[in-house]
């Protein structure tokens, strides 16, 4: 008992001195964190896979722009105007309506594909938050272990 100026010191000896009970519940809350780190890298590894493969097929998109017949419209009316100028046939015109049509339809995708983003980088916030009350319970119960155990030290410091 003499060894117990520390905090540390009194805390280690409180850990290998107690009851089953309390190393069952720290075990739970130690293995509790470590599942929700093991579950958080996944979803983070998942994040990074999805931006990676959605940054490589926009890349691809954008190397093979299927839209380059679009490029001199600003909108539908333009297409329509380019007609009415006799400057397309009215096959050009349709297929190229048809072509807006599929690009304006492409970028709502794209706005569902950034939903996925937002579901994993929620799903990864909100991972383990079930236990987030037994882990703050369990580490408020140390840390007024912790200031006791100072306050230990310091009683046995001071006999000393």
């Amino acid at each position: 008992m003499a060894d117990l100026y520390t905090a540390e010191a009194v805390m280690d000896f409180w850990d290998r001195n107690t009851t089953q009970q309390v190393k069952d519940e720290r075990y739970r809350i130690e293995q509790i964190k470590k599942d929700r780190d093991t579950a958080r890298k996944y979803l983070k590894d998942a994040l990074a896979r999805y931006r990676k493969d959605k940054t490589r097929s926009r890349s691809k998109a954008k190397a093979e722009n299927p839209f380059s017949d679009l490029e001199q419209y600003s909108s539908r009316e333009d297409i329509r105007d380019a007609f009415g100028w006799s400057l397309i046939s009215e096959n050009e015109m349709d297929r190229l309506l048809k072509l807006w049509d599929l690009r304006e339809e492409s970028k709502s995708k794209a706005t569902l594909e950034d939903r996925v983003t937002e579901m994993l980088e929620q799903a990864f916030r909100s991972c383990g938050s079930q236990y987030d009350e037994e882990i703050l319970s369990y580490e408020e119960k140390r840390a007024k272990q912790w200031h006791e155990a100072e306050r230990i030290a310091r009683e046995n410091l001071m006999r000393s």
